[in-house]
């Protein structure tokens, strides 16, 4: 077997668009309505409207926070914190032509763990420009027919946080994260002179001691935030009262596990069983997934695949490498799927509730942890030069812009937001927490998912193909794996053709009644992003009941695609790019080469929107 990667690695995988603050601490707040909760005692709406981002005529957006005390949080069964949690949200009513009072609500998640849902490239209102300062309207945004309720979790997520500190945000160092090393200031202490890479920054103060370092942890918080806002929201008008929820990478884990914690509460509600008497049920409608990493054992195989036989014909590494991590997968006793399964035995046994502090747990999950990701999934990352979110990118490069994390941290969109602290997005805590501390990422497996089918919810599956990261092999997998009701007629159904509009096919899809798995042609991680027509269309489709290959029929429990039973048969051309690294201040060290690092640590970069322009950088070379 390949010696395990440094433990370092699983919180640089999901976490390599951290981002931080401007030198500016945020200004204060006006205009905010602000109020204590009639239902749940001590729990807090603040919230402004907004002017922003979304500038249909008619259409309103408003920006604010849930702050739920620990006193509150620790009511719901199987909940011990000390401390509180104010979550983030910005709420977009669905544009007022296709009337937003009869229309379903969405909620929208980042991944990460702790990743921001505001990346602005997941069906966002609009498209923010290369000066990280200005803003186009998204013709595909998903509140053109859907009310969008973008939520910043876990605390400590984008503008979310438990409590603020002042201090120094030095974007050229790293702490035991990850991420940038932050200094407090201490009572009375002056702001120290800052600059384009030592930032004045108002964040949460929380360290890993506070952070929820398991799935069904973040699950209960943001349920309470779900009860709190959708019976007490005051602009929350819509009719409808459809629930869905969609996300993305490690969104994989946690959509799949709030859903399947909210349905469970629902049943409590019902009942009349529930430990919180002013529980209501949240009717739920739609789970969608965008290149989900939702059960690290079933999609083990996809990672070398994906490497080195994908669709692309990319060799990222070679046949001896392939036969190791294939090893690493299945060696008894001592390959991924024998040390998952391990670990899972031992949380069910010994951690049911997944309170993440059972040592014996934490050792079984945490070696289980360094073979399935450090080695199965990490190999492509140690041992070849290209990203782990596009296969057809070197990893110096973005395949996808990072604007909106300069634009998240202007004054003057703070002011709009009324935001009490400097944006991030990414809290490099939660990788350490739940990959390398808790073993969260190997705990989680597709039974949620399962669970969240059978209860008739639909579920689409979107994954683009060429992401290595969470890549569609391993997804598919997944959806072949799944034990449900209608799993075998789901199975036999063929691959159609993804019809995004008159001239255009932008992927291929296998459906059955309320379950569908999309593999997107020509798209990374970020699928929305490189192709966001198609993936509106599947979006309105799912959420409409209609079929995602053309838009067309009603989605019954008889329908089904018809098609080929497999889509290796179709084969992807290489893109003729030669892209340059675009070193961006807020990403120094995942985006820079090390010349412009330097520049930048001795004052000698030019600099203009947040991009060194000189020392200019390096064009790569075409695959």
């Amino acid at each position: 077997m390949r010696p395990f990667l440094s433990s370092g690695l699983a919180a640089v995988l999901w976490g390599l668009n951290s981002a931080f603050a401007q030198s500016n601490f945020p200004p204060e707040p006006v205009g905010l309505t602000e109020f204590f909760s009639k239902r749940w005692p001590g729990a807090t709406i603040s919230y402004k409207q907004t002017s922003i981002c979304e500038t249909t005529p008619g259409v309103k957006a408003w920006s604010g926070y849930v702050g739920m005390p620990w006193e509150l949080l620790n009511k719901i069964p199987d909940v011990h914190v000390d401390y509180d949690i104010n979550l983030y949200f910005w709420y977009f009513e669905q544009e007022a032509r296709h009337n937003a009072k009869d229309a379903p609500t969405s909620i929208y998640l980042g991944g990460g763990p702790g990743y921001t849902a505001l990346d602005s490239m997941s069906g966002f209102p609009c498209i923010i420009g290369s000066d990280s300062n200005s803003t186009t309207l998204n013709p595909f945004s998903w509140n053109n027919h859907v009310n969008m309720l973008y939520i910043e979790q876990p605390v400590g997520t984008g503008f979310s946080y438990s409590r603020l500190v002042n201090g120094t945000l030095d974007v050229l160092k790293t702490d035991e994260t990850g991420g940038p090393v932050f200094t407090p200031l201490k009572e009375g202490e002056e702001l120290p002179v800052t600059n384009a890479t030592v930032l004045a920054a108002t964040l949460d103060s929380r360290g890993l001691d506070t952070t929820q370092n398991t799935t069904a942890q973040a699950a209960r918080s943001l349920w309470q935030f779900a009860q709190i806002w959708f019976q007490e929201f005051p602009e929350y008008k819509t009719k409808n009262k459809e629930i869905s929820l969609w996300s993305t990478s490690y969104g994989g884990i946690w959509g799949a596990g709030f859903f399947s914690y909210f349905i469970n509460q629902n049943e409590q509600v019902s009942a009349n069983k529930h430990a919180l008497a002013n529980a209501v049920v949240l009717p739920l409608a739609t789970l969608g997934l965008g290149n989900g990493c939702i059960d690290i054992r079933a999609s083990a195989i996809g990672y070398p695949h994906q490497a080195y036989n994908n669709t692309y014909g990319i060799k990222a590494y070679g046949k001896d490498l392939y036969d190791q991590v294939m090893g690493n997968i299945t060696a008894p006793q001592v390959g991924c799927y024998d040390l998952a399964d391990q670990c899972r035995a031992a949380a069910r046994e010994l951690d049911p509730t997944s309170q993440g502090n059972n040592p014996k747990v934490i050792a079984i999950c945490q070696a289980a942890a360094e073979v399935c990701v450090d080695v199965v999934l990490g190999t492509y990352i140690t041992d070849t030069m290209l990203s782990n979110e596009d296969i057809t990118y070197p990893n110096i490069v973005s395949s996808v812009p990072n604007y909106y994390n300069g634009y998240f941290n202007q004054a003057w969109v703070q002011k709009d937001l009324g935001v009490r602290t400097n944006f991030t997005s990414n809290d490099n805590t939660y990788q350490v927490a739940m990959f390398q501390l808790t073993g969260d990422v190997v705990i989680r497996d597709m039974s949620s998912l399962e669970h969240i089918i059978s209860s008739g919810i639909n579920v689409a599956l979107i994954y683009g193909d060429r992401d290595y990261q969470c890549n569609w092999i391993g997804g598919e997998n997944i959806s072949l794996s799944m034990d449900f009701p209608t799993a075998p007629t789901f199975r036999k159904a063929g691959y159609a053709n993804l019809v995004t509009n008159s001239s255009y096919i932008g992927g291929v899809v296998r459906q059955h009644g309320n379950v569908s798995f999309s593999r997107v042609f020509e798209a990374g991680h970020s699928v929305t992003a490189y192709q966001p027509e198609t993936v509106y269309q599947i979006f309105q489709r799912s959420m409409l009941g209609k079929d995602i290959a053309t838009g067309q029929h009603k989605v019954d429990d008889k329908y089904s695609t018809k098609g080929p039973i497999s889509s290796w048969g179709i084969k992807n051309k290489v893109p003729k790019h030669s892209p340059e690294n675009q070193c961006y201040t807020y990403l120094a060290t995942q985006t820079c080469t090390p010349e412009q690092l330097q520049a930048l640590e001795d004052g000698t970069a030019v600099i203009k929107d947040f991009i060194v322009l000189k020392p200019a950088g390096i064009a790569t070379s075409p695959l």
